[in-house]
């Protein structure tokens, strides 16, 4: 067995926030394992551009896990499911908090279903539209796909259904938070993982905001986790590398690492990271 086919890895497909940017897209994540098997986490604004820009054909991605369904999430879902179906995907399979098989059938079987017969007629293949396998899950459900098992745990993202994914490969392991404030389920869902990829969203204000913008920004910290959380966690699970992700636009991360023994890292777009 070669060393790829025994990686565990997460491609940073978007590290932003709601706010637009230029250089940080909506979150999402890519994991891969083995020889080529992939899990979309998520599937925000530009997804699927960024899944070409790192290198991978639409179609080969037949599994989605949705941490919850706040819009910068989900928006580039429809964009997702038309898009790789086009590239010839014949199969699909999304779980997600209570409400994602709702979204599914709002965002894509109820507005597009004409247009997906229009297509159909023209020869596209049936199965990749309706074989789509939506399915609302609770925390504690797992999966097994090609040796790597996938777990999902509660976060805490009032007042949204919010999940975490644990994703198991080859006595590797990693974790993606979703949107998270601190909270001692993900430090569960996290413990002992090689990677966690955690929302760092709730940064300190720069010097220069308005005080209305500087109170928005303070309010975060009651959804979101801050650097410091992130770091506080992290060494809580005893996580060897974690990396702090969904940044606002000019946000500059800062924490005292002093007490973790384990790897910061600042998450871009497009990073590849190995458990």
């Amino acid at each position: 067995m070669s060393n790829l086919s025994r990686e565990l890895r997460v491609t940073l497909l978007g590290t932003g926030s709601p706010s637009p940017s230029l250089i940080r897209h909506h979150p999402a994540a890519l994991v891969q394992w083995g020889s080529g098997s992939t899990w979309l986490v998520d599937a925000g604004d530009g997804v699927v551009t960024q899944v070409l820009a790192a290198g991978l054909k639409l179609a080969d991605v037949e599994h989605v896990a949705i941490t919850h369904l706040h819009w910068d999430h989900v928006l580039g879902y429809p964009a997702f499911v038309w898009g790789s179906w086009s590239a010839g995907r014949s199969r699909l399979g999304v779980v997600g908090p209570e409400g994602t098989a709702d979204m599914h059938r709002r965002l894509v079987e109820d507005f597009y279903r004409d247009q997906a017969e229009w297509a159909i007629d023209l020869g596209f293949g049936r199965a990749g539209w309706d074989d789509v396998e939506v399915v609302d899950v609770e925390p504690g459900w797992s999966d097994e796909l090609d040796g790597c098992v996938v777990e999902a745990g509660r976060v805490v993202h009032p007042p949204m259904a919010s999940l975490g994914y644990r994703f198991t490969f080859g006595g590797r392991s990693l974790v993606i938070s979703g949107d998270t404030a601190r909270c001692d389920e993900l430090v569960d869902l996290a413990r002992g993982a090689d990677l966690l990829i955690v929302d760092a969203c709730a940064s300190a204000p720069p010097p220069d905001v308005t005080p209305a913008r500087r109170a928005l920004i303070t309010r975060l910290h009651e959804f979101h986790a801050s650097p410091q959380d992130c770091v506080d966690m992290a060494a809580a699970a005893g996580v060897s590398t974690v990396v702090l992700t969904h940044h606002l636009p000019g946000a500059e991360p800062e924490f005292d690492a002093s007490g973790y023994d384990g790897e910061v890292l600042i998450g871009s777009d497009l990073d590849v990271i190995v458990a």
